[in-house]
């Protein structure tokens, strides 16, 4: 598992296609929040399949090996309208 999936302090992931920074909190054990500046855009959950990650609007992005995978995911599908 990745430092940034261990960790239960806000982290900041930086995607250089978008404007806003994606910020990571885990306010319980195996649940990853993540949301810039003004918007909710997505969360991770570990369940018995792997990393399950879902946007902001709530729409499943998939299931990945890792924590990261899975983050990396959801601050892949932040667009411009969901900022």
């Amino acid at each position: 598992m990745s430092a940034l999936a261990e960790r239960t302090t806000t982290d900041t992931m930086f995607d250089t296609s978008v404007a806003a920074p994606v910020t990571w909190y885990s306010p319980a054990e195996s649940l990853w929040v993540a949301s810039t500046p003004t918007d909710y855009v997505g969360m991770v959950d570990l369940n018995h399949d792997g990393y399950v990650a879902t946007d902001g609007e709530g729409h499943e992005l998939g299931v990945f090996p890792t924590a990261y995978e899975a983050q990396q995911a959801v601050a892949a599908a932040v667009t411009p309208s969901s900022r």
